[in-house]
Parts: structure tokens; sequence; C-alpha cells
């Protein structure tokens, strides 16, 4: 039931954190999940805890995890699976045909395990197994109606949404919202010479410097096309348009290479608003933006125009 009722990955951990060394009493124990971007399999928690413990490792190396089958360290002359280190029971967590994880267990003192703590060992794993992956399916489902899925950025639907939740909670606490508009300028040139693979790639450098830049509790969207949108809780309209010129100048200093040749230096345009100064809701805000925006293009673009410009 506390399975059943996790909606985290981070919540199923601390669960079976507190369920497998009671399962599994007078043993040690590992477990360990697949991180996709490093290629390592790290360490999610251990009992007991030792400081001379493996902390990560690569998957290529366990042949638990690269053959998804059980090693078991107690039936064979060898050491045990390469990957952990460990001599016991190493059982993968799978998904279908791919393991992304694996459960470490050894008896107390190198003591060998009984037949049925190791059925019991494949068991739990078989179902923790789908416990996860079920909700690592909810989260895949869920990213792919809220993330563009170019730049991992918020897509247009979800920013609507959510700046109409922010627009209601600042006019609770009576406090501003700032909302800039960035275009891209003369974003046709890049694609019409380096392919639109070379533009896909420049986005992504746009997008990775909009996550390193815009503070965790500000939104930033991929609007459309070479347009995005940041929406910035608290502040004041000073504050939104000195932010926006901060990302103007970092823009403009992005080296960007690409297939070994260097794309020309970046520029965008952008646009400022503020709420409730520019309106009292969403549209009338994300208008004057958008209005400033053009501003921005009709002066000679690489430059920041805001509401008061208007």
């Amino acid at each position: 039931m506390l399975l059943q009722s996790c909606e985290k990955e981070d919540e199923i951990i601390e669960v079976i954190y507190w369920y497998l060394p009671r399962l599994f009493p007078n043993t040690r124990g590992r477990v360990f999940l697949n991180d996709e971007s490093s290629g390592q399999s790290v360490l999610a928690f251990a009992w007991p805890e030792e400081e001379n413990i493996r902390k990560e490792f690569p998957v290529k190396d366990c042949p638990a995890l690269l053959a998804g089958n059980v090693v078991d360290g107690f039936e064979s002359r060898e050491k045990g699976c390469a990957g952990c280190l460990d001599g016991g029971l190493c059982t993968p967590f799978r998904q279908d045909k791919d393991a992304f994880g694996l459960f470490c267990l050894d008896g107390n003192d190198k003591k060998k395990l009984s037949s049925e703590c190791k059925g019991l060992a494949f068991i739990t794993t078989e179902y923790l197994s789908m416990a996860i992956s079920n909700i690592r399916l909810k989260r895949k489902l869920r990213d792919l109606t809220i993330l563009d899925p170019l730049t991992s950025l918020y897509n247009r639907r979800y920013m609507g949404g959510m700046a109409a939740r922010e627009i209601k909670k600042a006019k609770r606490s009576k406090t501003n919202l700032g909302m800039i508009m960035v275009d891209l300028d003369y974003f046709k040139r890049i694609n019409d010479r380096f392919g639109h693979d070379g533009g896909d790639e420049v986005l992504q450098k746009i997008a990775a410097l909009f996550k390193a830049e815009v503070r965790s509790e500000d939104i930033v969207c991929r609007f459309g096309g070479e347009e995005f949108f940041i929406l910035i809780s608290g502040g004041e309209y000073t504050s939104y348009f000195m932010r926006a010129e901060q990302l103007r100048q970092k823009i403009k200093a992005l080296e960007i290479v690409w297939k070994g040749q260097k794309i020309d230096p970046l520029t965008a345009s952008f646009g400022v608003a503020a709420f409730p100064a520019h309106g009292d809701t969403f549209d009338r805000v994300m208008k004057i933006a958008d209005q400033a925006l053009y501003l921005s293009k009709e002066q000679g673009r690489d430059r920041v125009s805001g509401g008061q410009d208007l």
C-alpha cells in the first residue's frame, strides 16, 4: 500500500529504505539505480551504513546490469559482481529486458544466504521493479505533455496554465510578476547556413543558458520557433529589465561550434512587462511584453524594450 501511494521516485526510495532492512534481517544490502547521463550505477542507500562502500560504478562493468540476470557469488567460484564488487547476491531491477538498477544482498560476516532468502530477494526485486517503472512511466508521460521535446523547457500550453495560476497567487499576496519575451534575431540565416540540425543545436544551447541563469522558482518556456518566454515571480519592474539585459549580453557572448564551424555571434531582442503595472490579467501583460519585443526589433534588434517605452 505504501508503494502504491508513492507519486515520486524519491518517495519509493524512502519507503524501501525503511522496508528492506526489516524484510532481510542480519544482512548487508545495497540499492543502486542507473544514471543514464553519466553511464554510472549510483548508490541510492545501503544498510548498515559504511564509509568504505562503493558509491557508484560504470554500468558496463556490471554483468548483472548488462545481461539483466542475477549474479550469485555464493554459487560460483568468482568473487561475485564485478560492478559493485560485492561477493553476494546481485539482482537487477528490470523494465522489460533492460536493467536499470541493482539490489545487492549479502549475509553479515559474509555468511551464505539461505535459498529462501534468495527467493525472497528475487521476488522483492521484481515487485520493486514494477513500482519504480510505473513511477518513471508516469513521469515520462507527464513530461510529454508539459515539456518541449527539443529544449526540455516547458511548452506553451503548460506556460499558459501556470502563468494564470501565478497571476492569482500574485493577486492574493499583492506581489509583482515579470514577463519577458525573447526572440532570437535572424534565426532563419542560421537554418539556411547550417541546416535545421545546426538551428536545433543553437536552440538547445540557448535553453541550457536560460536553465543555468534563471532561478528555479521562475518559469522558462519555449514559446514557439525561436521565441522564448520567462515568468519571474516577485521583484520589481526595474529588476526584470536588468535581468533581460543580462541575458541579452550572455546570449551575445555564447560561442557555438557546429560540425567544426563556428556559428556567428547570436543576438536576441527582448520585451519586458510587469503585473500589475501593465495589466491585471496574463493576456494583457503578455500583450504589452509582445509589443515591447516588436519595438526592440523595429529599433534595430539586439536590445531590450519595456512597457514604459510604448
